[in-house]
């Protein structure tokens, strides 16, 4: 049982009124429990610590608006603060990689008449390989997603999408494997359709 199910609505009220000692008392009772909230999901081209981070922010949210004489006890009404505040960080970080990733431009090479894609602007992390509809995805998901494509990919495919789900560029993926941009792209654009695959069949479940 969590130490923080014990917490008091005096405490609560003396955090609300700006008793920073207050407030830190709450945060250290509740950090194990916004672990283990951050856990269940995953942020692409984040860390860890920037979803416990959120977490802590949809904590403090809870207590500022925290209302005992509603129904909820303050663990029930924290733990939906801190899941909406963990989705909204992933959505808005799915959201700006869909304005990077739209802002590519694309060029004409001259030579051969090909439609290219000037990479000079795009971060990997920016890429993302799922339909124009805001999803997230939790760890376990993200984790299957992840079996799939090993089993699906070629080799050299699946360490561009390891190192691209690091958070790491083009031009460094590309230094990293020994190969041109170019190659780089052409696996984005094979992991990119596997992927959509595996999420139209998730979808469907």
């Amino acid at each position: 049982m969590y130490e923080s199910q014990n917490i008091k609505d005096e405490l609560i009220k003396e955090a609300q009124s700006g008793d920073e000692e207050a407030l830190g008392e709450i945060f250290t009772q509740y950090k194990s429990f916004v672990y283990l909230k951050a856990r269940n999901y995953f942020l692409m081209g984040g860390e860890k610590e920037d979803l416990i981070q959120e977490g802590m922010i949809g904590l403090l949210k809870a207590i500022r608006s925290y209302d005992n004489e509603k129904l909820a006890s303050f663990k029930t009404f924290a733990s939906v603060c801190i899941k909406r505040q963990l989705i909204t960080a992933i959505k808005s970080a799915s959201s700006k990689k869909h304005m990077i990733l739209n802002r590519a431009t694309e060029i004409v090479n001259e030579k051969n008449e090909e439609m290219v894609t000037n990479f000079q602007q795009k971060r990997l992390d920016s890429y993302i390989f799922y339909n124009p509809e805001e999803i997230f995805f939790t760890k376990n998901e993200m984790l299957n997603l992840q079996d799939y494509l090993e089993l699906n990919l070629s080799k050299f495919e699946f360490s561009v999408f390891k190192l691209m789900i690091k958070g790491y560029g083009y031009t460094d993926i590309a230094e990293k494997v020994n190969k041109k941009i170019k190659s780089i792209d052409n696996a984005m654009q094979r992991i990119k359709r596997k992927s959509e695959l595996w999420l139209e069949n998730y979808k469907k479940n």
